[in-house]
């Protein structure tokens, strides 16, 4: 394939790449057995290096710096460089595995490979397999990825092993459309994209226009340039609610922790006990987590925490571009920590995303991080970490299949995916739901933030606050 510029939009990410926090998007599963490697690395060649070029190629640098990179076909692509088995040392604990999930999270991809690295971990629970899949931002955003890895995926157990197939052949084995199904009738039905994910409930139907010809089909009218401009000064100048213990100066060290698979029908009672969607619950259950944290801590200075949600702008029913890319934006969210009733901060949340819903921030905050890259890197680094000053970091929330799926065989049991960060964000948060249970992810800087398991702790006892509150008076 011919050389490839990256967009605007692509190399904003790769360029807000630090040494000390990367820009690697990651994605966890772990299975009920042991799989076969070979089979596994069949699958993600047919599925995945087959179909989409820039898996087989690597980065370069323009010599002018006012230019784009772009991608060039690696002349000794390998995919055993970027698919690499590793065994865990009985008794292969999840501690075991989040240990070395965080070590790999903290690594930077090699710039002189194509972007990209799964490890298949086996040994897991003594005799189980993990998969932990890393792509760089500039290659595809969070729910490409997401989209990707399902593209693994068989909604039955029983395979026959993959063979490569032309690329433009359709797959009759891939299960993307028959997994996505539950996806995208997320976006096929407005109401239950409500019910799901802040991502795709931000008015669907601009959204997957906007996402499928930017620009080209905008409707301009005064409101909306209005709208835009106030959206975009919003963006420009995040908010500044203050600092805390979660801000700091990032040291390169991660810890990434995760809750075992829960029942996500709790979340959806407590949500309609109060008339609020899932998305609501879940950020207000966050909030509550991270508020009971700094309380521990005594370290409750501030009313609310800002952190950043990913927006897609793709439309789940297309397919993936072959080149990939990223199509999303940003959504500042601040958290009410300073609410001390649990009730009152779920109402307090509804009201600050239903506000969101109406507004243009994701398309904005799509332009605006597109038009840092034509800066220099150094420059459009700095504008990140100016912008970034005073978040906590990303908090991503994806809604998975609905259904048992299974990779190379194998069930999987549990999934998350996470995002990266840049400047000194130090937490990263992953929201998953898959087969009608909640997976829950951090990701945080040890430098800043060593004890995210008691994040986690205070996560899970927050959904029990607003139950007893909620559902035993009802």
């Amino acid at each position: 394939m011919a050389e490839r510029r990256l967009s605007p939009a692509d190399a904003a990410w790769l360029y807000s790449e630090w040494d000390k926090n990367n820009q690697t998007v990651s994605s966890l599963m772990w299975l009920d057995r042991e799989i076969d490697p070979a089979v596994f690395t069949a699958l993600v060649q047919e599925r995945i290096v087959d179909k989409y070029p820039t898996f087989s190629q690597r980065l370069r640098l323009s010599r002018n710096p006012l230019m784009m990179p772009h991608w060039e076909d690696d002349p000794d692509f390998d995919i055993a460089h970027h698919i690499e088995v590793l065994h865990l040392p009985a008794p292969g604990s999840k501690a075991q595995l989040a240990d070395l999930v965080s070590e790999q999270r903290g690594d930077l991809l090699d710039r002189d490979r194509p972007l990209w690295k799964m490890y298949v971990i086996q040994g897991y629970e003594g005799n189980t397999t993990a998969i932990h899949s890393r792509i760089q931002h500039s290659i595809a955003d969070g729910w490409a990825l997401v989209r990707l890895v399902l593209s693994l995926c068989d909604d039955r157990e029983n395979i026959e092993r993959p063979t490569t197939v032309d690329k433009q052949r359709p797959r009759k084995r891939d299960i993307m459309g028959k997994v996505m199904d539950p996806v995208t009738s997320v976006v096929r039905h407005p109401t239950d994209a409500l019910e799901e994910t802040l991502s795709i409930a931000l008015h669907p139907k601009r959204f997957i226009e906007f996402g499928t010809d930017l620009f080209g089909d905008a409707k301009d009218t005064t409101g909306e340039t209005a709208e835009a401009a106030k959206n975009a000064l919003e963006f420009l100048f995040s908010p500044r609610p203050g600092k805390t213990i979660l801000h700091g100066r990032v040291t390169g060290a991660k810890k990434v922790d995760w809750i075992d698979p829960i029942p996500l029908q709790q979340i959806k009672d407590i949500g309609r006990a109060q008339g609020a969607t899932i998305n609501d619950v879940l950020l207000a259950v966050l909030t509550n987590a991270l508020r009971k944290y700094l309380v521990e801590k005594d370290a409750l200075t501030v009313d609310d925490l800002f952190t950043a949600m990913p927006v897609s702008l793709r439309s789940p029913k297309a397919d993936l571009p072959r080149t990939l890319g990223n199509r999303f934006g940003l959504v500042p969210v601040l958290l009410p920590v300073g609410i001390a009733d649990p009730v009152e901060q779920l109402l307090e949340i509804k009201r600050r995303v239903d506000d969101l819903k109406e507004s243009q921030m994701p398309i904005v905050s799509f332009g605006l991080i597109s038009v840092s890259a034509l800066a220099t890197p150094d420059v459009e680094r700095l504008i990140h970490l100016v912008n970034q000053d005073h978040s906590i970091g990303v908090t991503t929330n994806v809604p998975g299949p609905r259904h048992s799926i299974y990779v190379a065989g194998g069930r999987v049991l549990g999934s998350w995916g996470m995002g990266g960060l840049s400047g000194n964000m130090n937490l990263s948060f992953g929201i998953y739901t898959l087969d009608g249970m909640l997976n829950f992810a951090v990701h945080s800087d040890t430098g800043i933030t060593d004890d995210p398991e008691r994040i986690l702790h205070f996560f899970l006892e927050s959904i029990e606050d607003p139950k007893s509150e909620v559902l035993e008076t009802a």
